[in-house]
């Protein structure tokens, strides 16, 4: 299958360090890439794919562009993207976008055609006005939650694809792990209010244990770090910054369990399938897609305020490592990519004839 993939402009395919979306990618990528299809990812020219590269921009709109850029001028660098793509649209049996609802009137017009991942929550004005304008694209959702601002909105989903990683950096580390305690909470992710940082910090002063933050401050989060973090890190609390790849798994497999108290819709969430993957347990507020990816009480807990979170840090050490580590390869690129494979067949069908049968609920 000739498969083209768009990515967002704003990091590297990886990134080199925070960035959802665009770690999803590449493990897609590459994956298709090994099964033996011809995939041509078009993204930023400092990517590291196994996919054939087609550079749109030099570098990363992050490492370059103004706060204000970011607003006024990235939209119109991913339309030109889009364009670009579809002038060649005839080279490509399907194509997949991750560019969001910018990409729904070029699908809509071409002849080839096109599947839309969303990655970002379904509850904005933008969103909520402008896919109904566009009922045949068919899309995808990154978890059954994730569609709820939606339900009753005639919508052509074509299924649900839960986000996977190349995880076995995390299992290997999670296998060499030394015997010993573990013993700080860990707390991975972005400075912003909805990721719940002072929760984080909350709960190890309320639990008595060490909190390891390893987290990207955005320009935009400045304001609010140094307002209502910066004051609260001390003796207890280590703030490492962003961290790389390479120090992922051992962050995780030598922590105790990692504090997930995301407070709102999370459409997926990939701190938690990497902390399950190096057999640590995610204690994580019951919000978006939390109940899809941990199983309470057996890879961890869900709770549903701070009082109970500050409880279940009590009873991290009746969670086996091993049925954390069985759970996380439900989220493996392997199975992200044969879940994609079906959902593309599915719309060249649809596009063929008409016709669309959506997957079982993943």
């Amino acid at each position: 299958m000739r498969i083209a993939q768009i990515a967002p402009l704003y990091e590297s395919v990886p990134p080199e360090t925070y960035g959802g979306t665009e770690r999803v990618i590449a493990a897609l990528c590459n994956q298709l890439v090994a099964a033996g299809h011809e995939v041509t990812l078009f993204s930023a020219g400092t990517s590291n794919t196994k996919a054939l590269l087609e550079p749109v921009v030099s570098t990363p709109l992050r490492t370059r562009l103004t706060r204000a850029e970011m607003v006024e001028v990235a939209p119109h660098l991913h339309l030109d993207l889009l364009a670009a793509v579809y002038e060649r649209a005839a080279e490509f049996d399907i194509i997949h976008s991750h560019v969001d609802i910018w990409t729904l009137p070029f699908a809509r017009s071409s002849n080839t055609p096109t599947v839309v991942t969303m990655h970002g929550r379904l509850d904005t004005g933008a969103v909520q006005h402008t896919l109904p304008l566009y009922p045949t694209v068919p899309l995808v959702s990154i978890s059954n939650d994730q569609r709820r601002p939606l339900a009753g909105v005639d919508l052509n989903w074509t299924g649900t694809v839960y986000n996977g990683l190349d995880l076995e950096a995390y299992h290997s580390a999670a296998r060499e792990r030394a015997r010993g305690p573990r013993e700080y909470l860990a707390f991975v992710g972005r400075i912003h209010p909805e990721k719940g940082p002072e929760v984080a910090i909350e709960i190890a002063r309320r639990t008595g244990r060490r909190l390891k933050m390893a987290a990207k401050v955005d320009p935009m989060d400045v304001d609010y770090f140094n307002r209502r973090v910066s004051s609260k890190l001390g003796s207890s609390v280590d703030f490492l910054g962003e961290i790389g790849e390479d120090c992922k798994p051992s962050f995780y497999t030598n922590a105790a369990a990692t504090v997930f108290p995301s407070d709102w819709p999370e459409p997926f969430g990939l701190v938690m399938i990497e902390s399950l993957a190096a057999g640590t347990p995610v204690i994580a507020l019951r919000r978006g897609s939390v109940p899809e990816i941990l199983i309470d009480g057996v890879t961890g807990f869900i709770c549903d305020d701070i009082d109970e979170m500050v409880e279940a840090a009590q009873h991290i050490d009746e969670i086996d490592p091993l049925e954390c580590r069985r759970r996380a390869k439900i989220f493996s690129s392997p199975a992200m990519s044969e879940r994609y494979v079906d959902v593309y067949e599915n719309v060249i069908d649809y596009h063929l004839y008409g016709q669309v049968y959506e997957l079982e609920s993943a």
